[in-house]
């Protein structure tokens, strides 16, 4: 697959999380708030252009992209994609588009996450997102809320 394909498909995960917006945003642009749920290493450099890289566990695979838009805390957009993919394979570091949006619900947050990447990778990707955003920051969030 090249950069030219064009057969995208964008997945939708949605999840309520019993927290604030201003603690589940701090677990997309605390780089300590992503290791809780995403990975064991992160950098966050959460302003336009700024580094998002996320190091999984065991040290692989590599999440590399850059913040793209922030609107605190409602919205942001960051690009996606796996260090060691090259440029013009499919989902080289930066290629994918994902966007998250945090609307208040009460004393809790619905988390819209929405990523438009290469229809063959939408399927694994959408079971990817489901387990870490259900599971495992919903958890964390929930627990930081609980703290305060």
């Amino acid at each position: 697959m090249s950069m030219l394909d064009t057969n995208l498909e964008t997945i939708e995960h949605v999840v309520r999380i019993d927290a604030t917006r201003e603690t589940v945003w701090t677990f997309w642009t605390d780089p300590a708030r992503l290791c809780e749920w995403w990975g064991v290493e992160a950098e966050a450099v959460a302003e336009p252009g700024g580094v998002f890289r996320v190091v999984m566990d065991s040290g692989a695979p590599v999440m590399r992209g850059e913040y793209v838009e922030l609107d605190p805390p409602d919205r942001l957009v960051f690009t996606f994609g796996w260090e060691g993919n090259d440029p013009g394979e499919p989902l080289a570091p930066g290629s994918t588009r994902v966007e998250v949006t945090l609307e208040a619900d009460a004393d809790a947050t619905v988390l819209t996450l929405r990523h438009e990447l290469p229809a063959t990778h939408a399927a694994d990707h959408a079971k990817g997102w489901a387990h870490f955003l259900d599971n495992q920051m919903t958890a964390c969030a929930t627990q930081v809320s609980g703290e305060v």
